[in-house]
């Protein structure tokens, strides 16, 4: 018969020994069963310890570290300057067209509004 073993003897185990996964227990938390593996670091974590991101399981550790990674290629601070001043060169772009398209508008003869430039001879 197989005995189940004890709490301490499963959360004395090392969480790179091989075994099962119903076997394992949480790396932060010892009295919880893992239900999953981190694909970053290989740790075995609880349901609150492990969540999935981008189709993988990752830990919070290493989903704070992809984030800190994401922001750096961002550029950080200086990535925030060259955003905004990307954003205030794309308003001063639209205004630009909007203005060009204002004054093209304003350019229209007023017999097109009032519909007697259709009555006019052609040669003029």
């Amino acid at each position: 018969m197989n005995a189940v073993p004890s709490i301490p003897e499963v959360a004395g185990r090392v969480a790179g020994a091989p075994g099962p996964l119903r076997a394992r227990r949480c790396v932060r938390h010892a009295t919880r069963e893992a239900v999953g593996r981190c694909s970053a670091c290989g740790g075995f974590f609880c349901r609150e310890c492990v969540s999935e991101h981008g189709g993988r399981l990752v830990c919070a550790s290493c989903l704070a570290k992809a984030a800190v990674k994401t922001e750096e290629k961002r550029g950080g601070a200086m990535g925030a300057v060259w955003r905004g001043a990307v954003f205030c060169a794309g308003l001063l772009l639209l205004w630009f067209l909007f203005q060009t398209l204002g004054g093209l508008l304003l350019g229209i003869p007023a017999d097109v509004h009032d519909g007697t430039i259709w009555r006019r001879p052609f040669g003029d």
